[in-house]
């Protein structure tokens, strides 16, 4: 093979397997990639085929060994960020809109700064009206699940 053919495999090798890893995510294939490279470095350096193959596997070992673990350990050391999701679970929230009785009936509540569509714990009941205080029980799906809350009684 010239070394204009095998610089052009080495390099294509190098793009599918970038390709792979950003499809896969399992921080392997990059490294592979990297020797291809190295590889075609070695080719346009003028390296016979048997000398390319070294560098190929000599880099991808080297790297995947040397490399791998510490960087996972980095990558894996980003702080959890709690989803508004969950933020928004428990707190009391004001009906927008109002959120009317019956099933797959829709409102929407204000909760903090934000809006969420917003249905009613149970599919029985009276609508929400607008302006009521409610609390926020759970989250399905983009919908708020919301009771209104008690009145409290005078003592």
């Amino acid at each position: 093979m010239s070394d204009t053919a095998s610089l052009i495999v080495w390099l294509v090798g190098a793009l599918v397997l970038i390709a792979v890893e950003t499809t896969t995510l399992a921080f392997v294939a990059v490294y592979v990639a990297l020797g291809a490279l190295c590889a075609a470095i070695a080719t346009g350096a003028g390296a016979g085929f048997g000398g390319q193959v070294i560098v190929f596997v000599l880099v991808s070992v080297s790297s995947l060994v040397l490399t791998r673990k510490p960087l996972r350990n980095a990558l894996g050391k980003t702080p959890l960020v709690r989803s508004n999701v969950q933020t928004i679970m428990g707190r009391h929230a004001v009906v927008t809109v109002a959120v009317p009785a019956g099933p797959g009936s829709r409102g929407q509540i204000k909760v903090g700064t934000e809006y969420w569509s917003a249905k009613r714990e149970q599919d029985i009941g009276d609508a929400i009206p607008e302006g009521t205080t409610v609390e926020v029980l759970g989250v399905e799906g983009v919908t708020a699940v919301v009771r209104p809350l008690e009145p409290e009684v005078a003592a």
